[in-house]
This record gives C-alpha cells, structure tokens and sequence, in this order.
C-alpha cells in the first residue's frame, strides 16, 4: 500500500469508528401524534376529521406553521378558527393536535404593545406611551 491509500484507509477507519460510537449512544425514542385531516375550508374556518379526543379551545397546527383554534367539538368532525394566512389550505391536508390551549403570556413586556391572537407583536416593536 502506498502512503496515500494508508492515509485514506486511516480517514475511514475513523469516520467508520464515529459512526458506530454514534450509533452505540443513539437511542430512538417515538412520540405518539394525533393526525387528522381537512375536510372543508371557508372564510376563516376549517373543518377537520381525524381528531376524536381534541379539546375546546386546544390549538391545532396546519400546514405551513399556522394555528387554528377547536371551537366546535364533535365525534366526527371540529371546527377550527384559523389564526393566520390559510389561502394555501385545501381539504386533504394534513393537521395535528398541539395537545395546549389558546393563551398569552403576560407582563410588563407586553404593556402598550399591538399584538396578534397568538401574542405575537404587530406593532414592529414599538412601545406605544400612554400620553400619545
């Protein structure tokens, strides 16, 4: 063997070495998700079927990151407040249970801000006074 073709067995001898030091550590763990499906959109609402133990009020996570709100809980199918831009929403979509409520969190930060129903700020983080 040359100096070269040492040099190389060497490099993945090791990189071969990591991977199965990795792989001795690495331990999968799964998470159960609840996964439904769209079955209907108009202004603002979705329906949804496929979440059987979804609460009142629980947020639901749509494709492209936007939340909705459950507000109409039934066996077979939850209506849905959606909470941002749905135009890219169609029925067949795929959504999940967040498994928490709606809430905002509050405090001195929050005091003369504009903010969205998820309490994100709207007013480009500018502190609004009370004596304007």
């Amino acid at each position: 063997m040359t100096a070269r073709s040492e040099t190389l067995q060497s490099a993945f001898d090791s990189a071969f070495a990591g991977i199965g030091q990795t792989r001795k550590v690495f331990a999968p763990q799964l998470a159960p998700r609840e996964v439904g499906t769209i079955t209907s959109i108009a202004t603002g609402v979705a329906k949804v079927s496929g979440l059987p133990e979804v609460g009142f009020e629980e947020l639901i996570r749509f494709p492209g990151d936007v939340l909705g709100m459950a507000f109409n809980v039934d066996d077979s199918e939850t209506g849905v407040v959606l909470l941002g831009a749905y135009s890219h929403l169609n029925a067949g979509d795929e959504v999940e249970r967040t498994s928490r409520v709606m809430d905002v969190a509050v405090g001195e930060g929050l005091l003369g801000r504009v903010i969205d129903p998820l309490g994100r700020p709207l007013d480009g983080n500018v502190l609004i006074s009370a004596e304007s």
